[in-house]
């Protein structure tokens, strides 16, 4: 079941989407451009061109509006007890993705209540430097069973691809587990398991699931949703990212784009051959423009409960 090692990618007015396991077809955003050093003559540009298209389609989703909330109930077989858990994903704290506006973000999620909060890749974008700011804002998450991670193809990829030491670090700096092809088990005998991202890192199913007693129900967390298929044997849900729903969505023409390469875009799959589920968030943070165009950023709550 293992992968290679050359497989390296509120506000009060708050809005709350509830939705109950529907599942969606789609694919997956390709590798996004990174971004490198400070704000560029092409950042520049690149900012201004977003504000004009954005005015173009007269709808405009700098990177700053409040996060769906979606929620979804699922009955786990083997689990002890209720748990709330809170997937937060791609943050991209960069030039276009402010400190105040994740912070906004924490404290939406920190309203849910949540047990336990999974994040599931690229804390930043293209620098490092950036983590300090992450960090402030991410010790302010309240999740009594604890915070897990697994790292993003962008955090893998930042600092000229030497970033991931020094995100992992930041982060379990904070008390935040990070689950490299590892796995922790909570005291309600649900595993979480880590597995590296796809094509930045090193992924290994393997070693990540051999502390797990296979009779035991478990959650998986990986950045890229294209890691799935080594995946759809196991009995549990996956929860990923990475593909930002798409951030910019032109009716038809981005999903029909998208397919081409990549199955995945946003919501749940179910495996072709096998017991396997998979979540795939459409994240809060935007990367390469500071817009997002028919795709709300989200906050997704899973309340587990005993089946």
């Amino acid at each position: 079941m293992s992968t290679t090692d050359s497989q390296k990618n509120n506000r009060s007015n708050q809005r709350e989407s509830e939705k109950r396991g529907e599942l969606n077809a789609g694919s997956t955003l390709s590798n996004s451009p990174v971004l490198v050093g400070r704000i560029s003559r092409r950042q520049f540009l690149l900012r201004n061109a977003a504000a004009v298209g954005a005015a173009a389609f007269g709808e405009v989703a700098l990177g700053e509006g409040e996060p769906q909330v979606t929620r979804y109930r699922l009955a786990i077989a083997g689990l002890r007890e209720p748990v709330r858990m809170v997937q937060l994903s791609d943050l991209h704290r960069s030039w276009c993705v402010s400190e105040a506006y994740l912070r906004r973000v924490v404290t939406q999620t920190n309203a849910l209540q949540p047990h336990a909060a999974l994040l599931t890749g690229d804390f930043v974008t293209d620098s490092s430097t950036y983590m300090d700011s992450c960090c402030r804002v991410l010790k302010e998450l309240n999740a009594p069973l604890g915070s897990f991670a697994v790292l993003g193809n962008h955090d893998h990829a930042c600092d000229r691809h030497r970033g991931g030491p020094v995100i992992t670090e930041a982060l379990e700096g904070l008390g935040v587990r990070v689950l490299t092809n590892d796995s922790f088990r909570l005291g309600n005998r649900l595993n979480i398991i880590g597995i590296d991202d796809f094509t930045m890192g090193r992924p290994d199913p393997d070693q990540a699931f051999s502390g797990v007693r296979r009779e035991e129900p478990g959650l998986v967390l990986t950045h890229n949703p294209m890691l799935f298929p080594w995946l759809e044997g196991t009995n549990y849900i996956t929860v990923a990212g990475h593909t930002h729903g798409g951030q910019i969505n032109v009716p038809v023409v981005t999903r029909s784009l998208m397919r081409r390469k990549h199955r995945y875009l946003k919501g749940w799959f179910h495996a072709r051959s096998g017991p396997g589920k998979m979540y795939v968030s459409r994240g809060v943070g935007v990367v390469g423009i500071p817009i997002r165009l028919r795709c709300d950023p989200e906050i997704t709550l899973f309340e587990l409960f005993p089946a």
